[in-house]
């Protein structure tokens, strides 16, 4: 399975996956609400490059964690001591990620380490594809130690609360007996059109401004930032800032807006719909169903004439 390349939204407001704890940086420069890593847990995962981290000379990549703790895994010869966790993880239109992961028995002293490393994988792959049901099968143990972890009040309560706000869909953790009852893998990705011909604007909605372009047949003819408030409640404000902004910046351009692009912070669907984004922290959760997430198919349809909108994640924008 890939390797994580960046921390998750998730782990960046609390804490790295595999961070020597007793060494974390002073609480003003990061709160930390994990709970500390077991120390039976910390031989099998913590490891430190060979170069360390100037801000922070005791991270440990999840990376080098997840090497030396299969080679661990792989140096234990008992048997029956090292099983399977399979587990899937489904989204909205029937997609599906799947992943598995060795693991020691209950009664190995490495035992908490795949409980812990378990937690993480597949909260990575949570926030790199997405997802609303975890069903895991293995070892009946660990099985229940994850499953009590993506519960509410579990470790993982942030993913629990997030993922049914983003997806719409009721949040489970199940598991099953045989591993031809785990869901297929299934992934469809995404294809974005490249082509820039005609009168085309695009934006991007940042915490502090929104940043506006206009390209005529590839070239870009002007350009803004338009400071805004994000704290800002109202969904009528983002709406109007939003739309003088994109107007604003379309008159620079020498005939009607054909088409637009843009990207968010948080979770876009495959519809341009904002069913999370982060940069509208205060409306209201009953106001932002109703209003914010239709927001980017609303400002095309009603001031561009309903031209081709199509809105990503704005990290997503920057790997493209």
């Amino acid at each position: 399975s890939p390797e994580p390349a960046a921390r998750s939204p998730a782990a960046r407001r609390r804490s790295a996956p595999a961070r020597a704890r007793s060494a974390r940086p002073p609480r003003e420069m990061c709160e930390v609400t994990d709970a500390m890593m077991p120390h039976a847990a910390m031989q099998y995962l913590l490891v430190r490059p060979s170069v360390p981290a100037p801000l922070d000379p005791n991270f440990c990549p999840m990376v080098l964690s997840k090497r030396h703790y299969l080679k661990k895994i792989a140096d234990c010869q008992v048997h029956g001591k090292v099983a399977n966790l399979d587990f899937s993880i489904a989204r909205p239109g029937g997609c599906c990620g799947r992943d598995t992961l060795p693991v020691f028995a209950e009664d190995h002293e490495g035992f908490e380490a795949s409980v812990f490393l378990a937690g993480e994988v597949i909260r990575y792959m949570l926030w790199q594809r997405g997802g609303y049901k975890i069903t895991l099968c293995g070892p009946k143990k660990i099985c229940e130690c994850i499953k009590a972890a993506y519960s509410l009040g579990g470790k993982y309560e942030f993913e629990v609360k997030t993922m049914p706000k983003i997806y719409g869909e009721v949040w489970s953790v199940t598991t099953v007996d045989k591993l031809e009852s785990l869901p297929a893998s299934k992934e469809e990705p995404i294809v974005c059109g490249k082509v820039a011909s005609g009168c085309r604007i695009a934006f991007d909605l940042g915490k502090s401004d929104v940043k506006t372009v206009a390209v005529k047949d590839g070239e870009v003819l002007g350009s803004a930032e338009t400071e805004w408030d994000v704290t800002n409640p109202d969904p009528k404000y983002h709406y109007d800032l939003i739309v003088k902004a994109m107007k604003d910046t379309a008159a620079k351009l020498p005939g009607p807006v054909e088409a637009i692009g843009g990207s968010a912070t948080g979770a876009v669907s495959a519809n341009s719909e904002a069913t999370w984004c982060d940069c509208f922290p205060n409306v209201p959760p009953d106001v932002y169903k109703q209003q914010v997430v239709p927001i980017f198919n609303n400002i095309a349809k009603r001031e561009f004439g309903g031209v081709p909108i199509k809105v990503i994640n704005d990290g997503e924008v920057t790997a493209v």
